[in-house]
């Protein structure tokens, strides 16, 4: 009875971990910014997974404001955002990439998750120092290097 047990528990975590890997892959792709009316900001993020770790692009328009490579077994790495010297430190939490920035006495939480169609992400953004009010975003998904204006 016991192996029985252990085989069943066995299975039903295979399956989750391989649903959990799907929607993990669902991330990468480019993702555009949808204002409050629901149309297309000049904000993109790219989320690129490469075995270990997630390359990530950070665009408003033609302007490139973060790009950096970090793993997402939460190790910090030195970026620069907007010019300025930061950390990100990366992990997944069940389905969802989370992202720890700290610029300066600044750190934020992000957290990128794709809801229900495959076709937009969530993007919550969390002020841990100093503590502020979560925002919540919708971005859509978009053809690498072709932004909706």
């Amino acid at each position: 009875m016991t192996l029985r047990i252990l085989l069943v528990t066995s299975l039903f975590a295979v399956g989750a971990l391989a649903d959990e890997n799907a929607d993990r892959a669902r991330l990468a792709g480019a993702w555009q910014v949808q204002n409050e009316a629901g149309t297309p900001s000049a904000s993109v993020w790219v989320l690129d997974e490469k075995n270990d770790s997630m390359h990530i692009t950070n665009m408003k328009g033609d302007r490139k404001l973060a790009e950096f490579e970090c793993n997402t077994v939460g190790h910090e790495c030195e970026i620069e955002d907007s010019g300025r010297h930061a950390k990100v430190s990366l992990w997944f939490s069940g389905p969802k990439l989370v992202e720890l920035e700290t610029r300066g006495d600044e750190v934020v939480k992000r957290r990128f998750a794709v809801s229900g169609q495959a076709d937009t992400l969530e993007l919550e953004l969390i002020p841990v120092v100093p503590g502020g009010r979560t925002e919540t975003m919708q971005l859509k998904r978009v053809p690498i290097g072709e932004p909706k204006q």
